[in-house]
């Protein structure tokens, strides 16, 4: 049997609300009922149910005692038509809700290192006042999967600085990062760091190849600053660089300033580096995909994400007392 008419694709000349007919007159085998439930004559929901019939070419229900009884084929079409109802309703009609008081939803937040140390503290001290349930995972950034990891679901923001990111990935500038130097007590005993000492030194350099396109730039006025003996450690990861940094008391580590914070050995101190240099600002942003631009749960996480620029300044004046006066730092970002 050809259940659709021939010649032409009449999908279209079904309704959601032919849908509802059908589902609501196979689960109360009533057409009066059915009425009753949808709130309409009679005599109208009979037209729907012959537009049904015609469309599916098939009497689909059939008067008994028992009421309304099913044909085989409105058997095989009930599941169906229930799922896509269900799908309108939920998917499309009703906007769904995050409730960040209840939810135990598990964010996925994609960074380097240092992003992850920069963010995540900030954003547990916030998700405790208002989310206590939700749970936290710090993926490791994957810069040529980034957006594939964004556009999929992987990673539901990440925070970084990422200027080559394509027009799918939406973006935030949550604030800026200024470079320092950790050096030894005994060094730039006047504040401040010449750029004869900073050649005359040993280094620890951060690679520039596994972080953004400002660090890379960072690292490459660096090494073509000092000479290549004085290079005495070359590392993949901000702390783990800043944690050498603490052992070994003879070298020079420029880094930016937020990873200065947990430098707490007190044979070390925070200088502003040579203005020769003339290191650049790197703006740190959240990234997400625009397929989750409307999405409940990430527009919340983003948000709680962006409160957080506040806490990060405040923390950041911590680190700056310790730099003398011609370390600046950018203001907050808008």
């Amino acid at each position: 049997m050809n259940i659709l008419a021939s010649g032409r694709d009449r999908a279209a000349s079904l309704s959601f609300f032919h849908l509802t007919v059908f589902n609501a007159i196979m689960r109360l085998k009533s057409v009066t009922m059915a009425a009753d439930e949808l709130e309409l004559p009679q005599s109208s929901l009979s037209r729907n149910l012959q537009t049904l019939r015609e469309h599916f070419n098939d009497q689909l229900f059939i008067r008994t005692r028992q009421g309304m009884v099913p044909t085989a084929v409105a058997q095989s079409l009930a599941k169906d038509i229930e799922e896509a109802l269900r799908i309108f309703r939920f998917s499309l009609s009703e906007r769904r809700e995050f409730d960040p008081e209840t939810s135990q939803r598990n964010f996925r937040i994609s960074a380097s290192d240092l992003g992850h140390y920069c963010i995540l503290p900030l954003v547990m001290h916030q998700a405790a006042k208002r989310a206590p349930f939700l749970r936290f995972t710090a993926v490791t950034i994957g810069k040529n999967k980034l957006v594939a990891d964004l556009e999929e679901g992987y990673a539901d923001v990440a925070v970084g600085s990422y200027p080559a990111l394509y027009a799918n990935i939406k973006e935030q500038t949550l604030f800026r990062e200024d470079y320092v130097c950790i050096v030894p007590q005994s060094v730039a005993t006047s504040g401040s760091l010449s750029i004869a000492d900073f050649k005359a030194l040993d280094h620890i350099v951060v690679d520039g190849r596994y972080y953004s396109h400002g660090h890379q730039e960072a690292e490459q006025r660096i090494l073509d600053i000092i000479p290549e003996d004085r290079v005495r450690i070359v590392a993949e990861n901000f702390m783990v660089t800043a944690l050498i940094t603490e052992l070994c008391a003879d070298l020079v580590l420029t880094i930016p300033r937020w990873v200065a914070r947990c430098i707490k050995a007190p044979h070390m101190k925070v200088v502003a580096p040579p203005a020769e240099l003339d290191l650049p600002i790197i703006e740190v942003k959240q990234y997400w995909h625009e397929r989750y631009d409307h999405d409940p749960g990430n527009m919340w996480l983003r948000s709680l994400i962006s409160d957080c620029r506040l806490e990060h300044n405040l923390e950041t004046e911590l680190v700056r007392a310790a730099c003398p006066s011609s370390c600046s730092a950018p203001a907050e970002c808008e």
